[in-house]
């Protein structure tokens, strides 16, 4: 049995990208994450011990993103699906998606990113 466990349009104020102004000036990224693990345990448990905290991948999320400079994001969602691949160890894939709302575009888009879906195998794997 499998289940997921995700947060969708996370905020975080950030400075990545190519650009000298991005890297200095900040912008807003917004993180789609899911994160697969077998939940039978905490389905019937009803312990937090058995489960993952949302509030924890978060912090994961969060901390990876202001703590660092990236010029890709690409690099920036390999360095986030690394640390919660070391963080919970519970957790066998992931999904992750970027976006990049004020991306330095000369054209109207709703959405622009990277969406990266990995397992740990594959990840200890590259």
């Amino acid at each position: 049995m499998k289940t997921v466990l995700f947060i969708d349009n996370l905020e975080v104020f950030a400075n990545h990208g190519l650009f000298e102004e991005e890297n200095k000036l900040g912008q807003k990224f917004i993180f789609d994450i899911e994160c697969e693990l077998n939940y039978k345990k905490a389905m019937f448990s009803d312990e937090m011990t058995d489960s993952i905290s949302y509030a924890d991948i978060a912090e994961v999320v969060v901390k990876t993103s202001t703590t660092n400079t990236f010029n890709l994001l690409e690099r920036l969602a390999g360095e986030i699906l690394k640390n919660i691949f070391i963080e919970f160890s519970q957790i066998e894939n992931i999904k992750l998606k970027i976006n990049k709302p004020g991306a330095p575009i000369k054209y109207h888009f709703e959405k622009c990113g990277v969406e990266v879906k990995l397992s740990r195998e594959e990840f200890y794997n590259l």
